[in-house]
């Protein structure tokens, strides 16, 4: 039977790749799972019930230390993985699990949706064999960075349609996290500091969000503010400036919580979507243009505040009144998400083209 080898190097592939391997595994194939040590992953995969072997680590928030773990973990790919017969790697644009599939003449299936990070993607797209992107990519991007035409495969949706087509919340997660569920909830998602793409435009010690958790704090008891941090610097940061801020210590099903929420504000990213799909309203506040929020932005189901001052504004209206905003958004995000391509079909149809 086919030998599938998936490598999860972010929270997103987690989610991405639950219902695929399901699916392989259902029809017998033998899924051979990789990761890296990083607490959101190995925290997520651990709340999934995901097995996989760690091998390698993160390369925080330098230059260096992202190309001394990198090539490190690379050696260490490759001595696990050339015990087994793999015939495709399947990822979410892992430079390092690239690699090392080029190097053993492993055809190379890679997902993507994000031509923002550029050095990420230089690393991957002359090296595989089939680019999954949502089609709200322009082809351009990609073959700007690399990729050739017969190389690029579409779908018609964004990532998260993937986990939320048949999502169902955990209702035990008010009760877990010791919230008040007659109390609105607002959830707040920090920004990935350690990008790439982000390098010089924020910092752990200074959230972009700081100032919109500030907007919020100003409406007092009445308002329950749960902050999903990245890294352990950012959570130092934002609990010095209230002790009303709800910081959980792990990782947490995040689209329970957010399909529970009033209003979701991120630093933009796979949150964002998934707030938006679920119907609830988004600001995103990264800051540049994200082709994957276009939809999303078309559609009045998330906010792109152009500055602080707007970003404020838009809590107080949303906040305000809250039932008008739940309404408006519920029944159009349920309709958007219905529309949508389920992203798994067309990866397994990729799949099987080289097994």
């Amino acid at each position: 039977m086919p030998i599938i080898w998936v490598d999860y190097v972010a929270p997103k592939d987690v989610l991405y790749f639950m219902s695929m391997t399901e699916r392989l595994k259902k029809r017998g194939d033998t899924v051979i799972a990789t990761t890296r040590r990083f607490r959101e992953v190995n925290e997520l995969m651990k709340l999934k019930n995901i097995e996989a072997e760690i091998l390698g680590s993160y390369g925080g928030g330098s230059l260096k230390g992202k190309l001394l773990e990198g090539a490190r973990r690379i050696i260490k790919l490759t001595e696990y993985i050339s015990e087994f017969d793999v015939d495709v790697l399947v990822s979410y644009g892992s430079p390092e699990a690239t690699r090392v599939a080029f190097g053993l003449q492993i055809p190379i299936v890679n997902i993507y949706d994000a031509p923002h990070a550029v050095k990420q993607v230089l690393l991957v797209s002359r090296l595989i064999n089939a680019h999954l992107s949502p089609k709200c990519v322009p082809k351009k991007e990609w073959l700007d960075l690399g990729f050739k035409p017969e190389q690029l495969i579409f779908y018609n949706a964004i990532d998260p349609a993937a986990w939320l087509k048949n999502f169902t919340p955990d209702e035990k997660i008010i009760k877990n996290l010791e919230l008040n569920s007659e109390k609105r909830i607002v959830v707040v998602r920090a920004e990935e500091a350690f990008a790439s793409y982000l390098l010089g435009k924020t910092s752990d010690d200074n959230p972009l969000i700081t100032p919109l958790i500030n907007e919020l704090l100003e409406f007092g008891e009445d308002l329950q503010i749960v902050v999903l941090c990245r890294y352990g610097r950012q959570k130092s940061s934002l609990k010095k400036i209230s002790k009303k801020l709800i910081i959980p210590e792990h990782v947490i099903d995040a689209a329970s919580l957010i399909s529970k929420s009033t209003l979701f504000i991120g630093g933009g990213g796979t949150m964002s979507c998934e707030a938006a799909l679920l119907g609830v309203p988004t600001l995103s506040f990264f800051p540049g243009k994200l082709y994957y929020e276009e939809p999303l932005i078309k559609e009045n189901l998330l906010y792109h505040p152009k500055g602080v001052d707007e970003g404020k504004k838009l809590i107080r209206e949303i906040l305000v009144r809250p039932q008008e905003y739940f309404d408006k958004f519920r029944e159009s995000a349920k309709l958007f998400l219905n529309r949508m391509d389920d992203p798994t079909d067309k990866i397994i149809e990729t799949i099987d083209k080289f097994i």
